[in-house]
């Protein structure tokens, strides 16, 4: 009788630990040149596919067989989602050799694997600080402070966290193979990594905050320093990322963000009224509803989200009216696809069941198939 460590359920699992670890991540960059070499071929087979059809469809257009048309445009549907797909998986193996490549010089550099995954934890970390000292920046009061949580301190927190990204963006780039692979995956890393200082820090210099008589630069400088917010958040969702490894669903999510942003930060500057104060220091006004960039944040998402139900603000405007009718129709769309993504996920699962029976039942008939053959040779 065999023992426990030997019986099926754990031979069982160990096979699905070793299928798990059959990742970009565990594979030689050796192989996974192979694996692009493997999709040259296939891309040449269906190149000789898609030549060998064009010259039959010919044919056929010249004896005039209408039937020719409804077959081309399945055959052709078909073999552009084939090159897509053969696309995306080279793309996906170009990626994935890329980051190995960093990752493997950045373990060099620092000495060793261990090293390495200490060092991103301890950046993972900072972000997570300075995200949550950013939030309580932007909205606890002025006053009443702790003295290390004022405005000044949180400044210099930041910019010494900022110095610690830009060295691991730095490392990046440096020990990437491909700089333009390291620019366009890591470009948040580096908008991440600057520091940009408050309204307090900016009025030190004399001659910019006197700029401001001029412009809206306190506005701009606000809106930038959330959108700095958004990015760090974004940054430190990699993980979320990945385990929603749905392409579609996070193209839609980024956009999402987007559009929510640009549409915040536009009604702010079309329609918002900020508070109006006397010279003694009382208020006139409260303001509208899209007072603040917060408020006008705050406003986009319902509008997008629920197709402007959230009636927090009218706008009085004519481009206010055209940025509304243009953020809910955009909403519509996201949510739309966002939600039939979703859906599929589930579906997914379904399908895969399906899937299960129908090479269940192949098989059946094969077997079947073999028991008629032997019968007939007999």
């Amino acid at each position: 009788m065999s023992g426990p460590e030997n019986s099926p359920q754990n031979e069982l699992k160990e096979t699905l630990r070793r299928l798990d670890q059959i990742r970009p991540e565990q594979i030689s960059i050796e192989t996974m040149r192979e694996m692009q070499q493997t999709l040259r071929t296939q891309f040449d087979d269906l190149s000789r596919q898609a030549t060998t059809f064009m010259e039959s469809a010919t044919a056929a257009v010249d004896q005039a067989d209408p039937s020719i048309l409804n077959t081309v445009k399945s055959r052709t549907a078909r073999l552009r989602n084939q090159v897509e797909s053969l696309e995306d998986e080279d793309r996906k193996l170009e990626n994935a050799i890329q980051r190995r490549i960093m990752r493997d010089g950045m373990a060099a550099a620092l000495g060793s694997e261990s090293r390495l995954k200490v060092f991103e934890r301890v950046v993972l970390v900072l972000i997570l600080l300075v995200l949550g000292l950013l939030v309580y920046d932007n909205v606890a009061p002025a006053e009443g402070r702790p003295p290390w949580l004022t405005e000044d301190s949180i400044f210099l927190i930041d910019t010494v966290c900022c110095a610690i990204f830009m060295t691991e963006f730095v490392m990046r780039l440096k020990c990437g193979d491909s700089k333009r692979f390291v620019w366009r995956h890591h470009w948040i890393d580096f908008v991440t990594s600057i520091p940009i200082p408050g309204e307090a820090q900016l009025a030190r210099f004399g001659r910019v905050a006197r700029l401001a008589r001029f412009g809206r630069i306190f506005r701009v400088l606000r809106f930038l320093r959330f959108l700095r917010l958004f990015f760090l958040l974004w940054r430190g969702m990699d993980k979320l990322q990945d385990v929603i490894d749905v392409k579609l669903m996070k193209r839609t999510l980024r956009w999402a963000i987007v559009v929510m942003l640009m549409g915040g930060f536009l009604v702010y500057q079309i329609e918002g009224v900020p508070p109006a104060q006397s010279p003694d220091g009382g208020t006139i006004s409260e303001g509208n509803s899209v007072s603040s960039f917060p408020l006008a944040l705050w406003w986009s998402f319902t509008t997008v989200v629920t197709g402007g139900f959230g009636d927090i603000h009218n706008p009085e405007s004519t481009s206010g009216m055209v940025l509304t009718a243009i953020l809910i129709v955009t909403g519509m769309v996201l949510v739309g696809v966002f939600t039939a993504t979703l859906t599929s996920l589930f579906i997914g699962e379904q399908a895969e069941e399906i899937e299960k029976l129908q090479e269940e039942l192949g098989e059946r008939i094969d077997q079947l198939a073999e028991r008629i053959d032997s019968r007939g040779d007999s």
